[in-house]
Protein backbone atom coordinates (compact mmCIF):
# COMPACT_ATOMS: atom_id res chain seq x y z
CA UNK A 1 0.00 0.00 0.00
CA UNK A 2 1.19 3.73 -0.47
CA UNK A 3 0.13 6.16 1.75
CA UNK A 4 -0.72 9.64 1.46
CA UNK A 5 -0.61 11.94 4.79
CA UNK A 6 -0.98 15.88 5.65
CA UNK A 7 0.64 15.47 9.57
CA UNK A 8 1.80 19.07 9.83
CA UNK A 9 -1.24 20.80 9.81
CA UNK A 10 -3.79 18.19 11.16
CA UNK A 11 -6.01 20.35 13.34
CA UNK A 12 -9.12 18.90 13.75
CA UNK A 13 -11.12 22.02 12.54
CA UNK A 14 -9.47 21.22 8.91
CA UNK A 15 -9.51 17.50 9.26
CA UNK A 16 -12.42 17.92 6.21
CA UNK A 17 -10.49 19.27 4.30
CA UNK A 18 -7.35 17.37 4.55
CA UNK A 19 -9.73 14.46 3.77
CA UNK A 20 -10.68 16.24 0.44
CA UNK A 21 -7.78 17.08 -0.67
CA UNK A 22 -6.59 13.18 -0.92
CA UNK A 23 -9.63 12.53 -2.24
CA UNK A 24 -9.09 15.25 -4.95
CA UNK A 25 -5.16 13.73 -5.36
CA UNK A 26 -6.67 10.05 -5.22
CA UNK A 27 -8.88 10.56 -7.59
CA UNK A 28 -6.94 12.37 -9.87
CA UNK A 29 -3.64 9.95 -9.57
CA UNK A 30 -6.64 6.80 -10.67
CA UNK A 31 -7.26 8.73 -13.80
CA UNK A 32 -3.13 8.84 -14.63
CA UNK A 33 -3.19 5.00 -14.11
CA UNK A 34 -2.34 4.54 -10.53
CA UNK A 35 -3.91 1.56 -9.14
CA UNK A 36 -6.43 3.74 -6.61
CA UNK A 37 -6.79 0.89 -4.64
CA UNK A 38 -3.70 0.47 -3.05
CA UNK A 39 -3.23 4.42 -1.83
CA UNK A 40 -4.78 5.12 1.44
CA UNK A 41 -4.51 8.22 4.14
CA UNK A 42 -2.85 7.74 6.78
CA UNK A 43 -4.08 9.94 9.85
CA UNK A 44 -1.83 9.31 12.21
CA UNK A 45 1.23 10.07 10.93
CA UNK A 46 3.90 12.18 13.25
CA UNK A 47 4.42 15.63 12.26
CA UNK A 48 8.16 15.29 13.06
CA UNK A 49 8.89 11.43 11.75
CA UNK A 50 11.77 9.01 12.45
CA UNK A 51 12.03 9.16 8.22
CA UNK A 52 10.19 9.13 5.52
CA UNK A 53 9.38 5.32 4.21
CA UNK A 54 9.41 3.78 0.90
CA UNK A 55 5.56 3.51 0.75
CA UNK A 56 4.80 7.21 1.23
CA UNK A 57 3.90 8.52 -1.89
CA UNK A 58 2.77 12.13 -0.44
CA UNK A 59 3.10 14.02 2.74
CA UNK A 60 4.34 17.26 4.17
CA UNK A 61 7.45 17.43 5.98
CA UNK A 62 9.97 19.99 7.91
CA UNK A 63 12.44 21.10 5.46
CA UNK A 64 14.98 21.11 8.11
CA UNK A 65 15.08 17.30 9.48
CA UNK A 66 14.23 17.03 4.85
CA UNK A 67 17.60 18.84 4.15
CA UNK A 68 19.63 17.11 7.47
CA UNK A 69 18.52 13.86 8.03
CA UNK A 70 16.35 12.60 5.04
CA UNK A 71 17.79 13.84 2.25
CA UNK A 72 18.52 10.70 0.57
CA UNK A 73 14.77 9.17 1.57
CA UNK A 74 12.15 11.64 -0.25
CA UNK A 75 12.13 14.07 -3.38
CA UNK A 76 10.22 16.90 -2.96
CA UNK A 77 7.31 18.01 -5.59
CA UNK A 78 5.85 21.44 -4.62
CA UNK A 79 6.17 24.15 -1.86
CA UNK A 80 3.11 25.53 -0.69
CA UNK A 81 2.39 29.83 -0.39
CA UNK A 82 0.02 30.15 2.94
CA UNK A 83 -2.41 32.76 2.98
CA UNK A 84 -0.81 33.98 6.55
CA UNK A 85 0.37 37.18 7.74
CA UNK A 86 4.50 36.14 8.25
CA UNK A 87 4.43 34.14 4.79
CA UNK A 88 5.98 35.87 1.77
CA UNK A 89 5.18 33.56 -1.30
CA UNK A 90 6.46 29.94 -0.69
CA UNK A 91 7.55 31.13 2.48
CA UNK A 92 6.77 31.05 6.51
CA UNK A 93 8.51 31.97 9.78
CA UNK A 94 8.54 30.94 13.53
CA UNK A 95 7.39 33.35 16.15
CA UNK A 96 8.46 33.52 19.54
CA UNK A 97 5.06 32.87 21.62
CA UNK A 98 4.73 34.28 25.60
CA UNK A 99 1.81 33.70 27.38
CA UNK A 100 -0.51 37.67 27.19
CA UNK A 101 0.39 38.74 30.89
CA UNK A 102 3.91 37.97 30.54
CA UNK A 103 5.93 41.13 31.41
CA UNK A 104 8.90 40.66 28.84
CA UNK A 105 9.39 42.99 25.68
CA UNK A 106 12.14 41.62 24.28
CA UNK A 107 13.79 38.07 23.52
CA UNK A 108 16.62 39.61 26.08
CA UNK A 109 13.98 39.61 28.76
CA UNK A 110 13.64 35.63 28.36
CA UNK A 111 16.83 34.79 29.68
CA UNK A 112 17.30 32.82 32.36
CA UNK A 113 13.56 31.14 31.61
CA UNK A 114 12.06 27.97 30.28
CA UNK A 115 11.34 27.43 26.43
CA UNK A 116 9.36 24.47 25.47
CA UNK A 117 10.87 22.69 21.85
CA UNK A 118 8.16 20.54 20.02
CA UNK A 119 11.31 18.49 18.78
CA UNK A 120 15.35 18.78 18.55
CA UNK A 121 14.66 18.71 14.55
CA UNK A 122 12.13 21.21 13.70
CA UNK A 123 12.60 24.29 11.52
CA UNK A 124 10.85 26.35 13.15
CA UNK A 125 10.38 25.05 16.81
CA UNK A 126 14.50 25.27 17.49
CA UNK A 127 16.49 25.88 14.25
CA UNK A 128 15.22 29.57 13.48
CA UNK A 129 14.88 30.21 17.17
CA UNK A 130 18.22 28.94 17.93
CA UNK A 131 19.82 31.39 15.36
CA UNK A 132 18.23 34.14 16.46
CA UNK A 133 19.15 33.48 20.18
CA UNK A 134 22.49 32.62 19.18
CA UNK A 135 22.77 36.45 18.42
CA UNK A 136 22.11 37.33 22.03
CA UNK A 137 23.09 34.94 24.16
CA UNK A 138 26.98 35.50 23.81
CA UNK A 139 28.12 32.04 23.84
CA UNK A 140 26.27 30.88 27.20
CA UNK A 141 23.15 28.62 27.98
CA UNK A 142 20.16 31.57 27.57
CA UNK A 143 17.49 29.77 28.92
CA UNK A 144 17.61 27.78 32.58
CA UNK A 145 15.43 24.52 30.75
CA UNK A 146 14.61 23.16 27.54
CA UNK A 147 11.51 21.42 27.80
CA UNK A 148 10.11 18.86 24.98
CA UNK A 149 6.97 19.07 24.39
CA UNK A 150 6.13 16.93 21.45
CA UNK A 151 4.47 19.18 19.11
CA UNK A 152 3.56 22.62 18.31
CA UNK A 153 -0.12 22.75 19.74
CA UNK A 154 0.84 20.92 23.00
CA UNK A 155 3.89 23.77 23.52
CA UNK A 156 0.84 25.90 23.44
CA UNK A 157 -1.03 23.88 25.78
CA UNK A 158 2.76 23.99 28.25
CA UNK A 159 2.47 27.48 27.86
CA UNK A 160 -1.13 28.32 29.23
CA UNK A 161 -0.32 25.52 32.00
CA UNK A 162 2.60 27.72 33.19
CA UNK A 163 4.89 24.71 32.57
CA UNK A 164 7.45 27.03 30.06
CA UNK A 165 7.66 30.62 29.82
CA UNK A 166 8.14 30.91 25.99
CA UNK A 167 7.99 28.56 22.48
CA UNK A 168 8.79 28.73 19.16
CA UNK A 169 5.54 28.18 16.54
CA UNK A 170 5.74 28.28 13.02
CA UNK A 171 2.92 31.20 11.54
CA UNK A 172 1.18 28.76 9.85
CA UNK A 173 0.39 26.72 12.83
CA UNK A 174 -0.18 30.25 14.61
CA UNK A 175 -2.70 31.22 12.35
CA UNK A 176 -5.05 28.27 12.05
CA UNK A 177 -4.88 28.54 15.76
CA UNK A 178 -6.34 32.12 15.78
CA UNK A 179 -8.58 31.43 13.14
CA UNK A 180 -10.14 28.46 14.67
CA UNK A 181 -9.50 28.98 18.35
CA UNK A 182 -9.35 32.86 18.40
CA UNK A 183 -10.50 32.94 22.35
CA UNK A 184 -7.84 30.54 23.15
CA UNK A 185 -5.35 32.36 21.06
CA UNK A 186 -6.20 35.71 23.53
CA UNK A 187 -3.92 33.92 26.19
CA UNK A 188 -0.90 34.30 24.39
CA UNK A 189 1.08 36.68 21.92
CA UNK A 190 3.69 37.37 20.07
CA UNK A 191 7.28 38.54 21.44
CA UNK A 192 9.23 38.46 18.31
CA UNK A 193 10.04 36.61 15.08
CA UNK A 194 12.38 34.68 12.95
CA UNK A 195 13.87 35.23 9.52
CA UNK A 196 11.82 33.91 6.88
CA UNK A 197 13.05 29.98 5.48
CA UNK A 198 10.87 27.97 3.03
CA UNK A 199 7.85 26.83 3.48
CA UNK A 200 7.05 22.93 4.59
CA UNK A 201 7.71 21.24 1.03
CA UNK A 202 5.21 18.21 -0.06
CA UNK A 203 7.25 15.36 -0.94
CA UNK A 204 7.17 11.77 -1.93
CA UNK A 205 9.55 8.80 -0.95
CA UNK A 206 12.57 8.46 -3.32
CA UNK A 207 11.62 5.27 -3.90
CA UNK A 208 8.77 6.61 -5.73
CA UNK A 209 9.69 6.14 -9.57
CA UNK A 210 10.75 9.45 -11.76
CA UNK A 211 7.71 8.95 -13.75
CA UNK A 212 5.00 8.40 -11.03
CA UNK A 213 6.72 11.54 -9.12
CA UNK A 214 5.94 13.38 -12.18
CA UNK A 215 2.98 11.95 -12.38
CA UNK A 216 1.76 13.23 -8.91
CA UNK A 217 3.30 16.57 -9.79
CA UNK A 218 1.53 17.05 -12.21
CA UNK A 219 -1.95 15.91 -10.19
CA UNK A 220 -0.83 18.40 -7.47
CA UNK A 221 -0.58 21.35 -9.26
CA UNK A 222 -3.49 20.48 -11.65
CA UNK A 223 -5.75 20.24 -8.08
CA UNK A 224 -4.44 23.57 -6.80
CA UNK A 225 -5.16 25.23 -9.79
CA UNK A 226 -8.68 23.81 -10.39
CA UNK A 227 -11.98 25.84 -9.72
CA UNK A 228 -13.96 23.19 -8.58
CA UNK A 229 -10.63 22.88 -5.23
CA UNK A 230 -10.94 26.84 -4.35
CA UNK A 231 -12.89 25.65 -1.15
CA UNK A 232 -10.39 23.26 -0.15
CA UNK A 233 -7.86 25.81 -0.87
CA UNK A 234 -8.95 28.14 1.09
CA UNK A 235 -9.70 25.89 4.10
CA UNK A 236 -5.83 24.77 4.01
CA UNK A 237 -5.54 28.64 3.60
CA UNK A 238 -3.42 27.65 0.69
CA UNK A 239 -3.08 30.59 -2.02
CA UNK A 240 -1.40 28.85 -4.89
CA UNK A 241 2.44 25.84 -5.08
CA UNK A 242 5.45 26.80 -6.33
CA UNK A 243 8.45 24.64 -7.93
CA UNK A 244 10.77 24.19 -4.43
CA UNK A 245 13.76 26.11 -4.43
CA UNK A 246 16.35 23.83 -3.23
CA UNK A 247 19.14 26.18 -2.79
CA UNK A 248 16.38 27.80 -0.17
CA UNK A 249 15.96 24.55 1.87
CA UNK A 250 19.60 24.44 1.92
CA UNK A 251 20.27 27.32 3.78
CA UNK A 252 18.20 25.70 6.61
CA UNK A 253 20.84 23.07 7.58
CA UNK A 254 23.47 25.93 7.39
CA UNK A 255 21.92 28.31 10.09
CA UNK A 256 23.30 25.48 12.20
CA UNK A 257 26.71 26.17 11.21
CA UNK A 258 25.56 30.02 11.77
CA UNK A 259 24.33 29.31 15.48
CA UNK A 260 27.76 27.18 16.18
CA UNK A 261 30.28 29.87 14.87
CA UNK A 262 27.93 32.37 17.04
CA UNK A 263 28.97 30.09 20.04
CA UNK A 264 25.37 28.56 20.11
CA UNK A 265 25.20 25.06 18.95
CA UNK A 266 22.01 24.23 20.88
CA UNK A 267 19.33 25.70 21.96
CA UNK A 268 20.08 25.63 25.47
Amino acid sequence: MRSISLPMYFLPEIAAANSALYDELRNRLARQGFDAATIQFDGGRASVPDGIEPNVLFTQICGYPLFKRFRSQGRMLATPCYNFAGCEGPTHRAYFIVRSDDPANSLEDLRGRIFGCNSLVSNSGMNLPRLSLAHIADGKPFFSAVVMTGGHMLSLDHLRERKIDVCSIDNVTWGFFQKHRKADSAQFRILDETVASPSLPFVTSSETSEKQAQLLTEALFEAFEDPSTLHIRNALEISSLEVPDIAAYEQLALYEEQARQLGYPEII
